[in-house]
């Protein structure tokens, strides 16, 4: 019996058969939180469906709604809205034996990108300088470094927010000799490590909308063997290599030249729209 089925039976003498077939499929969990997406029908009976669903889940401590969007320049959740158990918006969340901690109602995280971070970590090198522009609270850096045996990962974010807990991230996480956290603008401080002396086998450009706008700063990063770009945008499926030739352009502008590794569809993103990942190898000419 899949959830809403049991929730359905737990709530049949609570809500009308209308309300009933509108109860979710499904949730999302954050730790010990579980968030739940409601029909407008439904938000009249959110408490009695928040303290249903903690009885369903023992382990659970709070029940939360998500009646908003991703919005704005730092990406942060319109509105999570506490419904029953405890209200405490700092989940610690677990994943790939990394610990991320965070204010889920300030700060966006996307499960559905799990399989990605997961492989990202894989396919890093021994050795490797890697800079990870808009890090957020570590969603790539914190796998890398744990998993890979990395030179060091220098990790730029600018939302002070998302940036307090990347770095207790990093100490939860035992990382401090591997990530460099700096918190700023990414066309400002990719210039800055760049005229340190800092160049990168691998530059981390995981952001949506597609961070067309940073390319050519993140190319001061360029090593003399080539840099490989991580770099995500949406597109239609048959049209991924339009992302390619946009990241082209610029880079053939500035006097480099670059080729296409690797694409990756991560997750639906809308209708005929996905979230896709290329893998651009970038060399100087």
């Amino acid at each position: 019996m899949g959830f809403k089925d049991k929730l359905k039976e737990q709530l049949k003498s609570e809500l009308s058969e209308e309300e009933l077939s509108l109860l979710p499929r499904g949730f999302q969990t954050l730790g010990k939180v579980v968030i739940l997406k409601l029909n407008p029908k439904l938000l009249e009976k959110k408490e009695i469906i928040g303290k249903t669903c903690l009885e369903m889940f023992p382990k659970i401590k709070s029940i939360y709604i998500n009646k908003g969007k991703i919005v704005g320049p730092y990406r942060e959740p319109e509105k999570i809205e506490f419904i029953a158990g405890e209200d405490n918006p700092i989940v610690e969340h677990k994943e790939h034996d990394v610990i991320y901690r965070f204010n889920m109602t300030k700060i966006m995280f996307s499960k559905g990108n799990l399989n990605e971070r997961k492989y990202l970590a894989s396919i890093v090198q021994s050795g490797e300088i890697v800079v990870d522009m808009f890090a957020g609270i570590g969603y790539f850096s914190l796998p890398i470094a744990k998993h890979c045996s990395v030179k060091k990962i220098y990790s730029i974010e600018l939302n002070p927010e998302s940036y307090k807990f990347f770095v207790e991230n990093i100490k939860i996480n035992h990382l401090e000799d591997k990530i460099v956290p700096i918190n700023g603008d990414c066309k400002v401080e990719v210039i800055k490590l760049s005229e340190s002396g800092i160049k990168a086998n691998r530059v981390i450009m995981g952001v949506f909308p597609a961070p067309i706008k940073y390319v050519s700063k993140a190319l001061t990063l360029v090593n003399n063997n080539g840099t490989v770009f991580h770099y995500e945008g949406v597109a239609e499926k048959n049209k991924y290599i339009d992302l390619f030739e946009e990241f082209n352009e610029i880079v053939q502008r500035e006097s480099y030249s670059c080729k296409l590794k690797s694409h990756r569809f991560v997750k639906s993103y809308g209708p005929n729209l996905y979230h896709i990942v290329l893998d651009i190898f970038v060399f100087k000419i």
